[in-house]
């Protein structure tokens, strides 16, 4: 009897040395955020639609480490929201989803969720992914992973890829689906890609670039109504075909000890899938931001520029609208919260258009959407000029001037300004890891945001401004 039980010992402590041996360690990376924000008006008229709501958030990043270069990762969102489903954005504070609640004694609970699942197997000349990856290029202009402390969205890819590294050059070529409605072959949406670049951190230079193609069978293409009107300049379409989309990016950029630049670009082509009437609606818009850096050095004042632009539509056959990614912010309200009384960027193309209960009475729009606008149909100038008051304290301030690239179809007497905004940013930091940020938005109109005074006209554009405090702790 003893000897038996000897034996299960034995065999048990074998057991969990193998497993020990094999899962070498289990590393943990996360973070934590939470924010309120307020903007005023968000119709630039009345009513206005005031927006006023809290975010509460966490992630965690788990990862296996199963060999010497053998990593099996993921990522956990903890209390993602239920209204913006793959983003990461936070349940609104005061979300309350107990059966009865207003006599309820606590919240209810809230989501837990998984974005990201993948295989990292690591050699000397490349590195092997496979599975639910993240995928950024860039400045994040049309592609983001969402690694900044308040980045609310993400780009994820179901995903082989493989990078080979040749001294400062790497080549990763990719493929992957992105909709797969079933276990059959035909009925999902696939892409393939490649990325070319060149990154010195000595030089401080980067050189890249990325080509995709994009197909979908017709069947996978869930178009809603609003995004079917946008791409048809306000018409009736229809699914009525396949879609094959291609893009090609490219990153430029270097750095010295007083100036730095990147430039980005995106170009899109090829087949939406839609028809308007007989005709099929093909996609060619394009995308263009760059970014100039002063750096302090031995003073307190350090500069910044942004511009870029985004092409607007301008058929009903041809859609030629361009959106930048959300993450990337160039005011805290314009291009970054739905404003005004029209869809004047064309991002309704590509914005969520109802919150996900099922009901179509239940409409995303200026009062109850979060910052979920891009820049779109719009060029834009953004200088920017930041003071550092201490070792813990910082000010910045961005003046933003931007006018349309086109006025809506079908617009009378409609002008492109979209007049000036000014943003003030206080930056607390007391250690590395931890920043707390409080933004005011002051926007002041153009004319652009009448929309013209025939059909569709006359709309608002009266001074708005919006508040922002939000603290972020990384680890």
């Amino acid at each position: 009897m003893l000897k038996a039980h000897f034996l299960k010992v034995l065999g048990l402590s074998i057991a969990l040395s193998s497993t020990a041996a094999h899962a070498m360690s289990l590393d943990w990376s996360g973070g934590y955020r939470a924010e309120w924000t307020e903007v005023d008006k968000p119709s630039l008229t009345s009513p206005t639609e005031r927006k006023a709501y809290g975010l509460n958030y966490l992630y965690l990043t788990p990862k296996i480490i199963a060999a010497d270069g053998v990593n099996i990762i993921s990522r956990v969102d903890i209390f993602n929201s239920s209204i913006y489903p793959g983003s990461q954005l936070g349940t609104i504070w005061g979300m309350n989803t107990s059966d009865n609640q207003t006599t309820s004694g606590n919240q209810g609970p809230a989501s837990v969720t998984a974005s990201q699942l993948y295989l990292n197997v690591n050699q000397e000349f490349g590195s092997l992914m496979v599975g639910r990856v993240p995928f950024d290029f860039g400045m994040g202009m049309m592609y983001s992973a969402g690694k900044g402390q308040f980045d609310h969205w993400y780009n994820t890819r179901d995903m082989a890829a493989y990078k080979i590294i040749v001294g400062d050059w790497f080549l990763m070529p990719m493929m992957g689906r992105i909709v797969a409605n079933d276990f059959g072959q035909g009925n999902n949406q696939t892409f393939w890609g490649a990325q070319l670049q060149y990154e010195n951190i000595e030089a401080k230079s980067v050189i890249g670039v990325y080509v995709e193609q994009k197909k979908g069978a017709r069947t996978t293409l869930n178009y809603t109504a609003d995004q079917l009107a946008a791409y048809t300049g306000g018409g009736t379409g229809t699914v009525g075909g396949d879609m094959s989309i291609n893009t090609t990016s490219f990153i430029l950029g270097r750095a010295w000890d007083s100036f730095g630049y990147k430039i980005e670009g995106a170009f899109q082509s090829g087949e939406t899938g839609i028809k308007n009437g007989s005709e099929n609606v093909a996609l060619d818009g394009y995308g263009l931001a760059a970014e100039f850096y002063f750096p302090a050095r031995e003073s307190k004042w350090d500069w910044s520029f942004k511009t870029g632009m985004a092409t607007g539509d301008t058929a009903a056959t041809n859609f030629s609208g361009f959106a930048f990614n959300k993450n990337y912010d160039v005011a805290m309200l314009m291009f970054n919260h739905r404003l005004g009384g029209a869809d004047f960027f064309n991002t309704n193309a590509v914005k969520p258009t109802y919150i996900p209960t099922g009901q179509a009475s239940n409409v995303l729009d200026n009062g109850n959407s979060a910052d979920d606008e891009s820049v779109g149909n719009a060029f834009y100038l953004a200088p920017s000029v930041n003071y550092t008051i201490n070792e813990r304290f910082s000010l910045r301030n961005t003046v933003v001037y931007a006018q349309l690239m086109n006025t809506l179809q079908n617009s009378v007497d409609a002008k492109k300004d979209l007049g000036l905004e000014w943003d003030i940013e206080l930056v607390y930091k007391p250690i590395e890891r931890v920043q707390w940020v409080n933004q005011l938005g002051l926007l002041f109109p153009g004319e652009a945001w009448k929309n013209g005074t025939g059909a569709g006209g006359n709309k608002g554009n009266d001074f708005t401004f919006g508040f922002v405090s939000k603290a972020a702790i990384s680890f």
